[in-house]
């Protein structure tokens, strides 16, 4: 019974790391952080800190929102049917302890939190082989425990994922705070992200450019991207995005055909089409390239909320509702900028929603 049980999380892994560019947060696994006797008195335990620091992990990446496709695997979900089965026999512990120890989950990390005059220091340190050699200390005010392990927990992601701190940060800034942020993480990525993730660095960083306004600048960082990858199907369609909104929307349809010829299952590139060939009046052609891309997938949030909103601009606000509503739900239902276009084509379909509770109060109230 318990080979039985090993052998799952050794077939998962094997298949994460055959198949996987980047990290899948649920291989990240905080095993305990210590905290002071001041802390437990609140009700901060030991538990509670790290189950925090695990939630910060998983928010990060949610938040990040790479979009990477088939690059990620169902790993998750399967070491948590591993968990919930050897928890049921009690046998978590030495399972865990198995799989560091054999390097089937390299990320694995224990911490302290310890006072400090008026500050708290979380310390982090790597526990399985790969990452023994890791450690990290991060300062805060004593009444700052979750800023302490937020910021702890960015800088953890950074050393196993760089790329995904830099789309967090990106996400997270706009381009008229300059993106400090997400500059330095790019910055960093250019020096510690694996060869292998180097396409998409150049491509988000091309995206912040166009971003800028520099289009000339993004270009040449699109193409730095597809030397670097020719498969790589996002900085040619993010090219041919570059061009649309300089009005070259000709020239960017060139580009999104040259996106489905590297990659045919690649919806957004369909959308970006469907966009230049509606700012150029072929409606009828823009309308069949939404159609084409929802189903070539209709489970992907941004081409419901995409066509959603084309449906609106044309007129059928009702059917606009609803894949607007489907959108939100993909996205789990908290996207504000889902909502407030759902709440206003709502009212545009049924004006008795406006009297009975105000666009702007609706959205005070959430």
């Amino acid at each position: 019974m318990f080979d039985g049980f090993l052998s799952l999380p050794v077939l998962a892994v094997a298949a994460f790391f055959g198949v996987s560019y980047f990290v899948n947060p649920g291989t990240i696994i905080i095993q305990d952080i210590s905290v002071p006797h001041k802390l437990e008195d609140k009700g901060f335990t030991h538990e509670v800190a790290a189950g925090l620091f695990t939630e910060q992990v998983a928010e990060i990446a949610d938040a990040a929102g790479t979009n990477r496709g088939t690059m990620t695997t169902e790993l998750t979900a399967q070491g948590r049917s591993v968990e919930a089965l050897s928890d049921w026999f009690g046998l978590a512990q030495p399972i865990r302890s198995t799989q560091v120890a054999l390097g089937f989950l390299p990320y694995t990390f224990s911490g302290e939190i310890v006072e400090k005059g008026d500050n708290l220091v979380l310390s982090i340190k790597g526990q399985s082989p790969a990452y023994w050699h890791f450690s990290l200390e991060e300062h805060a005010p004593a009444d700052d425990v979750e800023g302490l392990i937020h910021r702890s927990a960015l800088r953890l992601m950074q050393e196993i994922d760089p790329y995904l701190v830099a789309v967090y940060h990106f996400r997270e800034e706009s381009a008229s705070s300059g993106y400090p942020l997400t500059k330095a993480a790019l910055d960093f990525c250019l020096v510690h992200a694996e060869r292998r993730q180097l396409p998409w660095v150049y491509a988000l960083w091309g995206h912040l450019l166009h971003n800028e306004g520099n289009y000339e600048e993004a270009t040449v960082k699109f193409r730095q991207s597809l030397a670097l990858d020719p498969t790589f199907p996002r900085p040619m369609m993010r090219w041919g995005q570059t061009l649309a909104t300089q009005g070259r929307h000709e020239d960017a349809i060139g580009r999104y055909r040259k996106t489905l010829e590297i990659e045919p299952n690649y919806p957004e590139a369909l959308i970006a089409w469907a966009e230049s060939l509606t700012a150029l009046g072929r409606h009828d052609e823009a309308r069949g390239k939404y159609e084409e891309a929802v189903t070539m997938d209709p489970s992907f949030p941004r081409i419901l909320f995409a066509y959603g909103r084309y449906l609106s601009a044309n007129g059928d606000k009702v059917a606009a509702a609803d894949y607007l509503r489907r959108a939100l739900h993909l996205e789990g239902g908290h996207n504000p900028r889902y909502v407030a276009e759902l709440r206003k084509v709502q009212r545009e379909v049924d004006p008795a929603i406006e009297q009975m509770v105000p666009l702007a109060q609706d959205m005070k109230i959430r």
